[in-house]
C-alpha cells in the first residue's frame, strides 16, 4: 500500500490528506488500552475553548476517521502533561462509539487501519 501525505498546521487539531481535512488523535491516549482511545481533556487555564473541542469531536463523529499522530509530550515541573508537538503522522484509522463528556473526556474505539501516512 502506497503511503499518502498528510499536511497539518501548527496549533491545528486537523490535517489534510488528498484534500480532505481529518481530525488528528494523539497516539498517547490509545497506546495503553488499544484499541480504546481516551483523552481526558483535563481543563487548564490556557486550555482550548469549548467551541474548539466541540468542533473537533463533531468532526470525529461525522467522519468516523482520525489521523493517529506521534507527538513530543510537554510536561510541567510536576510531570503533568501540558501539551504536544506533532512529530509525524502514522495512519488514518476508522473509529466508532465516539463520546465526549467534559468530565470524562473523549472516548472512541479504533476499528481499522485505513491508510498509511508519511
Amino acid at each position: 500500500m502506497a503511503k499518502k501525505k498528510a499536511v497539518g498546521q501548527r496549533g491545528s487539531w486537523f490535517a489534510t490528506v488528498d484534500g480532505i481535512e481529518l481530525p488528528c488523535a494523539h497516539r498517547r491516549w490509545a497506546k495503553k488500552n488499544w484499541p480504546h482511545y481516551h483523552d481526558p481533556f483535563k481543563p487548564t487555564e490556557n486550555g482550548p475553548s469549548a467551541s474548539k473541542i466541540l468542533k473537533y469531536v463533531q468532526a470525529i463523529k461525522d467522519e468516523k476517521q482520525v489521523i493517529l499522530t506521534n507527538d513530543d509530550e510537554h510536561l510541567d515541573d510536576e510531570g503533568e502533561l501540558t501539551g504536544f508537538t506533532r512529530l509525524n503522522y502514522i495512519a488514518i484509522y476508522g473509529v466508532e462509539n465516539v463520546s465526549f463528556d467534559p468530565d470524562a473526556g473523549l472516548k472512541f474505539t479504533i476499528t481499522k487501519r485505513l491508510v498509511e501516512l508519511r
